[in-house]
């Protein structure tokens, strides 16, 4: 007795393109190339987004819906990783839990930065390169470090300037 593996149309598309989508959505030689590749995986992106060379963005075939949600005008930096699961129970005989990544808008992701699962990141973040960002993030702030912590606070004047609090 054997059972026949079934999948959905979309899940096989994905597992079959998955090996030209994810190396070009990592390493097209344009972000606009790496925007297009993400979104045929899967990925939800606001008008305006830029990717880095080398950045992953996790999209599971095995999740129906967009797992990471990035707003217009989002920058995302070199060599980042942005993660919507944990496998390592996969490799104890658990289960995976996926959880949701959004950046909200004009949100700036400095290089070698890591988003671990369940975070949702303000509108008009900062986050300092090599930062891992491991809770959810305040609108207008600037976050560094391992795990990153807000250092300043991001504050339009009445004339238009921006202005930089610590906090």
């Amino acid at each position: 007795m054997f059972s026949v593996f079934r999948m959905d149309a979309r899940e096989f598309f994905h597992r079959l393109f998955g090996v030209v989508l994810v190396p070009l959505a990592m390493r097209g030689p344009f972000s606009c190339i790496r925007v297009l590749a993400n979104r045929l995986r899967g990925v939800k992106m606001g008008k305006g987004v830029w990717v880095g060379y080398d950045s992953f963005i996790d999209q599971p075939p095995e999740c129906r819906e967009s797992m990471v949600e990035i707003g217009e005008g989002v920058g995302i930096g070199f060599r980042n990783n942005i993660f919507s699961h944990d496998s390592s129970p996969a490799w104890h005989g658990g289960v995976c839990v996926f959880k949701k990544v959004v950046l909200e808008k004009n949100v700036y992701l400095g290089a070698n930065v890591t988003i671990l699962p369940g975070v949702r990141i303000g509108e008009g973040v900062v986050v300092g390169a090599c930062s891992l960002v491991n809770k959810d993030v305040a609108p207008y702030t600037v976050v560094v470090g391992i795990p990153a912590r807000p250092i300043k606070r991001i504050v339009k004047t009445a004339d238009g300037r921006v202005e930089f609090k610590p906090i």
